[in-house]
């Protein structure tokens, strides 16, 4: 993220605000946040990720992912340093998530456990569960403040490789750099291409514009959306047959400086799904 980016992002939430005020205290967090990830960038000194052509062939004939959770290149100096300052940030920002942050580094000071570990466990939910559970902290919020921390490693390296991965075609729903399941959907180009973003690492990937990524449902008499009055440039794509509903952003109709932004703002779509019985699989950590 660019110094640019980073002012694209605050026009981009100002706008949000001066639409719906009751966003206002979680975009301001999430603007801090990313404001902060953005200042350690510079710093970071992170191994090159070299891809062995095995890697490459296993994406292209079964699909499997590049890189294996554990095995991300991650600075743990400057890593480390930004897991504190996400505390802070995390304490100002409400008197409930303070409680917990300050449980949490407690129990960092108390040594009894490995922050630098636990960082490399960042994306396995469970590992990461584990531990919580055995401190009695609350597993969301460690596990936010954890993937947050790395996550300017992660874009660094997916920025790298990304002219590595074979030439674009239909992939499956899943992301083909770390093998997470995609958390929003946008529309491209002017034919309105669709690409899966991917929350955990920030790539996206060409699919097949019709069909539910999470069962692969290509029936349209089972596939529909809905969206708010006002807002057709975000909508949300339900599938009858598992009952899930993901987003779609609409890119031809507007700038858009980060997708994960979109859907924070967009917390009433998440609503209406859910009043109508559908699910999410890949649920929002900024709302949850």
């Amino acid at each position: 993220m660019t110094g640019d980016h980073l002012e694209k992002l605050r026009e981009r939430i100002e706008q949000i605000k001066k639409r719906r005020p009751a966003y206002g205290p979680l975009l301001d967090f999430y603007q801090k946040i990313r404001t902060k990830q953005h200042e350690v960038k510079p710093s970071l000194r992170v191994e090159p990720l070299v891809l062995k052509k095995e890697w490459k062939d296993l994406l292209e004939k079964e699909g499997f992912p590049l890189v294996q959770k554990e095995d991300w290149p991650i600075d743990f100096e400057a890593s480390i340093s930004l897991f504190r300052s996400l505390c802070e940030v995390a304490k100002a920002s409400n008197p409930k998530l303070s409680e917990e942050v300050k449980k949490i580094e407690e129990t960092l000071e108390s040594q009894v456990w490995d922050l630098k570990e636990l960082l490399r466990k960042a994306l396995r939910d469970k590992k990461v569960e584990k531990v919580a559970a055995r401190f009695h902290l609350d597993a969301k919020i460690l596990l936010f403040l954890l993937r947050e921390t790395i996550r300017p490693s992660v874009e660094l390296t997916v920025s790298r490789i990304r002219e590595e991965l074979p030439a674009e075609k239909e992939l499956k729903g899943t992301c083909p750099i770390c093998g997470s399941q995609p958390s929003i959907s946008l529309l491209r180009e002017e034919t309105g291409k669709r690409y899966l973003y991917c929350g955990e690492c920030g790539y996206s990937w060409h699919v097949n514009r019709v069909g539910c990524p999470y069962c692969h449902n290509k029936d349209p008499q089972t596939l529909h959306y809905i969206f708010a009055e006002g807002e057709e440039n975000c909508r949300v794509d339900l599938c009858d047959q598992c009952h899930s509903y993901f987003k779609t952003v609409d890119l031809r109709k507007m700038e858009v400086p980060d997708p994960l932004l979109e859907d924070i703002a967009t917390i009433h779509l998440d609503l209406l799904a859910h009043q109508k019985g559908y699910k999410r699989p890949i649920p929002n950590p900024w709302t949850n």
